[in-house]
């Protein structure tokens, strides 16, 4: 037993009701499962959403101080390694469901595989298991996040989770990212949308008209009359205007798709902070 991982959060002073808000998106997955066991519970955030729907849930965690906070709020959680619990503990099949959060990044390869065959051995035929973890496809995750905590090990995306539960047994159901946690880019990382004006033509074509009204002279018979004007050079100002507004207008039309495919790239750098898994047993 350790108090590294309860330093850490106090340390970091993370927020359990933010915590409560993530979690909040895996609480329907085990609507019609109970008991459901959680594996390195932590404070217990995820025990009580489900006690506040009346799913009955344990837990299980490793950190003495974990284990504190959480039983300080009446949930039934034990201390103790995982993967010795679903080896030792419960028999056979006891669990309707099995959830971990941010876990299995605290384990080696062998480590994981090890508490995936428990998970078969606990879960109940037709129960589920739900895995989450954070996504090494997200920037931030993956450039100074994952690395700030002092007992993550290694990063397990998608296809390797699903390798190792379809290893251990487990049908892979489905998968994919949390909304709840998906805070995006920094906005400054985001370019402005550029304005785009309307084409000139008709602009153009309105100043065309009073120029040829004005040299088009007549008489009160509506006879045009000799002028000593050569209108040449308007007509050819008025082509290099009509030209120079259709390069601009295309010019900003390439600047617009610009912009969006730099937001394309930045929002498939930030994409959601953790993946998950559903399997069925």
């Amino acid at each position: 037993m350790t108090r590294l991982e309860s330093d850490y959060y106090s340390y970091m002073e993370f927020d359990p009701e933010h915590t409560r808000e993530v979690l909040r998106h895996y609480v329907p997955m085990f609507e019609d499962k109970s008991p459901v066991l959680e594996l390195g519970c932590g404070r217990g955030e995820f025990l009580g959403l489900l006690d506040e729907k009346g799913i009955k849930a344990e837990g299980v965690d490793s950190d003495d101080g974990m284990v504190e906070a959480a039983k300080s709020r009446g949930l039934d959680v034990v201390g103790g390694d995982a993967i010795a619990f679903l080896s030792g503990e419960p028999a056979p099949g006891p669990y309707q469901g099995v959830f971990c959060a941010h876990f299995v990044e605290h384990l080696t390869p062998d480590q994981v595989r090890a508490l995936l065959a428990g998970v078969r051995r606990v879960l109940a035929p037709g129960g589920r298991f739900v895995a989450v973890t954070p996504n090494p496809a997200c920037y931030a995750v993956l450039s100074h996040d994952f690395w700030r905590d002092p007992t993550h090990v290694r990063f397990y995306d998608l296809p390797l989770l699903e390798f190792l539960c379809r290893q251990a047994g487990l049908e892979v159901e489905a998968t994919g990212t949390n909304p709840a946690n998906h805070p995006g880019p920094p906005p400054e990382y985001l370019g402005p949308e550029p304005v785009v004006h309307p084409p000139l033509d008709d602009l153009v074509e309105r100043a065309m008209g009073k120029l040829r009204a004005s040299l088009d002279h007549r008489d009160r018979k509506g006879r045009v009359t000799e002028h000593h004007h050569d209108p040449e050079w308007a007509y050819e100002l008025a082509h290099v205007v009509r030209a120079l507004a259709g390069r601009l207008q295309e010019t900003t039309e390439a600047l617009r798709e610009v912009r969006r495919a730099h937001d394309k790239l930045v929002w498939g750098l930030y994409q959601s902070n953790e993946t998950y898994v559903v399997a069925r047993g």
